[in-house]
């Protein structure tokens, strides 16, 4: 039985896409988010095709879309990005809360 699904290293692939797309877009923006580190978790399946050629896919299943609309593959992976402290296009920090005591009211 064969499993439908993504290449490991194409599912890599597209997420790292996907983060640089993210960082071209945000480029010319006044604040920047650096990461400082990024965790994926993938459930992955060991496959062998007819050659004997072994790999890993992210399996993917088929799910509903609201409405009954249609059908769209997916599956649920996590990944979890941790930013470092904002920064201008100068790569100044960037101050995200009021550090006064005081309040305007």
């Amino acid at each position: 039985m064969a499993i439908e699904g993504l290449e490991l290293a194409t599912a890599i692939e597209s997420l790292r896409d996907s983060l640089l797309r993210a960082r071209a877009a945000g480029a010319n923006k006044a604040i920047q988010l650096p990461i400082e580190s990024m965790t994926v978790e993938l459930e992955v399946a060991a496959t062998v095709d007819k050659e004997g050629k072994a790999g890993f896919k992210v399996p993917i299943v088929e799910i509903e879309l609201g409405g009954g609309v249609g059908l769209q593959n997916a599956t649920k992976q996590t990944v979890t990005i941790v930013f470092r402290e904002p920064v201008d296009r100068s790569g100044n920090p960037v101050p995200v809360a009021d550090t006064s005591d005081e309040r305007e009211e």
